[in-house]
């Protein structure tokens, strides 16, 4: 993989995790002001094992735990958005 897919990759992620897209204002779900502390940091922590996961791929080194640990976020954040 080269440098130029991994800045797209990332600047795809901060875009899908961490900065709100217009759908998402306009449903009121992810607008940062109505954002919770914890949903706010479930969300960096999403950006971490992603950028984590990538970083392994590249050494072909085992991705079972770290999906594993993405997708126990993920459920904790759409818990988070039921609650709201």
């Amino acid at each position: 993989m080269d440098k130029q897919y991994l800045q797209e990759k990332l600047t795809g992620l901060r875009s899908k995790y961490v900065e709100s897209t217009n759908g998402e204002t306009a449903a009121g779900f992810l607008d940062e002001a109505r954002m919770n502390k914890k949903m706010l940091r479930i969300k960096k922590k999403l950006v971490s094992l992603e950028m984590e996961r990538c970083q392994k791929r590249i050494e072909h080194r085992d991705l079972s735990k770290i999906d594993q640990k993405i997708s126990q976020q993920k459920a904790l954040f759409q818990e988070c958005c039921k609650e709201r």
